[in-house]
């Protein structure tokens, strides 16, 4: 049975201030263009749906309930867990296209490298 205790009404104040704290570190960050809109976005949303869950016992309840959790604080854990996870599957994907892309410019520059030095190479045979 799923118990209906909830989360204290401290934990609740400390996790919306914590989550109005993070908002607008986002905004600092993004004024800064240390991070980009796309991700900024998604930090926002993760912030303002954590508020927005955390703030109504009946979505929370809800949530632990879907979930089949025993305690709203694990819900909460279980979906911090899989949200970490997707974003680290996310940067997985971004460094690996990274990697591949720099790989591709190293190759091509070396190529040129050596074409270039091929040409110079012509140039000083032609001058003799």
């Amino acid at each position: 049975m799923i118990s209906d205790i909830g989360i204290s009404l401290r934990g609740k104040i400390i996790l919306v201030f914590l989550g109005v704290c993070f908002i607008v570190y986002i905004f600092s960050l993004l004024k800064k263009r240390r991070i980009t809109e796309s991700l900024a976005l998604i930090w926002l949303a993760v912030s303002i749906g954590m508020i927005v869950v955390v703030s109504s016992h009946r979505l929370l309840m809800g949530l632990t309930h879907s979930l089949g959790a025993q305690y709203p604080a694990s819900a909460l854990t279980m979906i911090g867990l899989l949200f970490l996870i997707s974003l680290m599957l996310y940067f997985t994907l971004k460094i690996t296209t990274l990697t591949h892309k720099l790989r591709k410019t190293v190759q091509e520059n070396a190529i040129q490298v050596m074409n270039l030095e091929k040409r110079i190479k012509e140039l000083e045979q032609s001058e003799r």
